[in-house]
């Protein structure tokens, strides 16, 4: 093209300025979009987080019902009741009771009265119990909120009733004080605030008490902070309890985006005047092919081997250019035949040549991983053992090829059976493992089971002649205790002996390694 610059000088000058100019926009593109991103990511989050944490309080509330309840239905609870109530005894045996029963509940407060209004455990909570008496046909096995003398309380409340007979109600307490507040925000990282009648009652902030509580736009100004806020339900049975909202600053948010557009900025000043430098150096010393063999020859270096391709030689650079892409081609394929055989040998370094599955020392390398992930997924492993029985028999009556064909039969089988998630060896000889990841014991006996009745039911066919192969198993599980350097050897031992446990039964088995309860004698249990 006629219009585009022929001499390198022209070329550098625009290509250099296209950089600059892509390089500038594309940190103003993801500025703007990342700022977008986070802006509306808060609001989510904000959201979810909101709806969290009212799962979380709900889950208190039912709780609190719950405990409540457990004192309710107690029948000896109840039956002190009834004496003190119908038939006018003293109270004090009841509260000892309550006590001895249930001073273990963590509440604050706790009232228990008699249908008559009459106060039988916790007298002192003379405006709790008021406030039962006021609103007693409305909060009968439910859990409201009442401000008292304590400040805001999560109150439970549920009927005590003998033998058809209601005898008055039991009502508990959680105090949603500062420490509630802290544990909240620790859970959630946002802040609460308890507002009511437009000013904060009570926040996590420690120092807004009585401060003046506007709410624009879902924004709350509190100073110079202001928080994005959401309500939260706080059910009251009437409408001058106090309102329960979940923040979190804004103001750190925009603060931290004007400080990343900054940043943003100076990366582009900073792109900018590289492109400019390096431009100028490359102007000054160097022309774009021999730029190009440079560039190459330090992706070499670093061990890259990038596809050049070849041109139409011009000059004498062309040429260099082009033998040089040859030598690339020819260190590719190169690199291609190492990385096959390094493969190969890394693959028979940790399988069986016969049949195919992993050996020992594969085990002995991925063990503290898998044990490491069965760990933090607060599981176990679980290691059996697989002896094909009498296989000296088979060797001698039929020959070793025989030998190999039952345990490529037998390998074959352990694939079958088992899990997608397990890993499977040959240990030496006849002697096979599967080690799993498990919940529980059941599965890798099941399994276990499985692969002996398959291993039972198909024998192996050999130049025509039937052998019948069995297995015997010992399944074993790692525990908690196993020390981390021995754990592996620990995990075979108690299978090894559990397999030995299957053999000396009579062989075709599974048992399971048992710990004695206060020895280390191990025991097997037939599957």
């Amino acid at each position: 093209m006629k219009f585009f610059p022929q001499t390198y000088r022209a070329r550098l000058i625009v290509y250099s300025s296209v950089l600059m100019v892509f390089l500038v926009s594309t940190l103003a593109y993801s500025y703007y979009y990342t700022r977008a991103v986070i802006l509306d990511e808060s609001e989510n989050n904000l959201g979810n987080t909101a709806r969290l944490l009212q799962s979380q309080i709900e889950s208190e509330r039912n709780e609190l019902l719950r405990y409540a309840g457990i004192v309710s239905d107690d029948l000896r609870i109840q039956e002190y009741m009834f004496v003190v109530v119908r038939i006018g005894s003293d109270n004090e045996p009841l509260l000892k009771l309550y006590e001895r029963l249930f001073g273990w509940l963590p509440v604050d407060r706790r009232v228990m009265m008699g249908d008559n209004g009459r106060v039988l455990i916790g007298s002192q909570n003379q405006d709790l119990a008021a406030w039962i008496r006021k609103h007693r046909e409305h909060v009968s096995e439910k859990v409201f909120y009442f401000e008292g003398e304590y400040g805001l309380e999560m109150v439970a409340v549920a009927p005590i009733v003998y033998q058809g007979d209601p005898l008055g109600v039991v009502a508990l307490t959680r105090t949603l004080n500062r420490s509630w507040l802290q544990q909240k925000r620790q859970n959630s990282g946002g802040h609460v605030f308890i507002e009511k009648g437009g000013k904060i009652v009570l926040s996590t902030l420690g120092d807004t008490a009585r401060s003046d509580f506007e709410i624009s736009n879902g924004r709350l100004h509190l100073g110079n902070e202001t928080y994005r806020v959401n309500p939260m339900e706080l059910p009251g049975l009437d409408e001058s309890m106090p309102h329960m909202w979940y923040g979190v600053s804004e103001t750190g948010l925009v603060q931290t985006l004007r400080d990343h557009g900054q940043i943003t900025a100076l990366l582009a000043s900073a792109g900018g005047l590289a492109i400019l430098a390096v431009g100028l150096m490359i102007f000054r010393n160097f022309n774009r092919p021999l730029s190009r063999l440079i560039v190459m020859t330090e992706e070499i270096a670093e061990g890259r081997l990038p596809v050049m391709v070849k041109s139409e030689a011009q000059n004498e650079i062309d040429v260099l250019a082009n033998k040089f892409a040859d030598m690339l081609q020819a260190l590719r394929d190169k690199q291609t035949e190492i990385d096959r055989v390094h493969k190969q040998l890394e693959k028979s370094a940790i399988t069986d040549t016969l049949t195919g599955l992993y050996n020992r020392r594969h085990l002995q390398e991925i063990f503290p991983k898998l044990r490491a992930q069965a760990h933090r997924d607060w599981r176990s492993l679980s290691i059996t053992l697989c002896d094909l029985d009498h296989f000296k028999k088979i060797n001698d009556q039929n020959g070793h090829l025989a030998g190999d064909q039952c345990l490529v039969h037998f390998a074959k089988l352990l694939k079958q059976y088992s899990r997608s998630s397990d890993f499977l060896y040959r240990i030496g000889g006849e002697e096979f493992a599967i080690l799993s990841i498990c919940k529980d014991m059941e599965g890798s006996v099941a399994i276990a089971e499985k692969l002996r009745m398959a291993c039972e039911e198909n024998p192996v066919t050999y130049r025509g002649k039937s052998i019948t192969v069995t297995v015997s198993c010992g399944v074993s599980f790692t525990t908690p205790d196993d020390p981390h350097e021995t754990a592996l050897q620990r995990l075979l031992s108690r299978a090894d002996k559990a397999l030995y446990d299957a053999k000396d039964a009579g062989r075709n088995r599974v048992c399971v390694y048992q710990e004695a309860s206060r020895s280390d004698t191990p025991g097997a249990q037939r599957a």
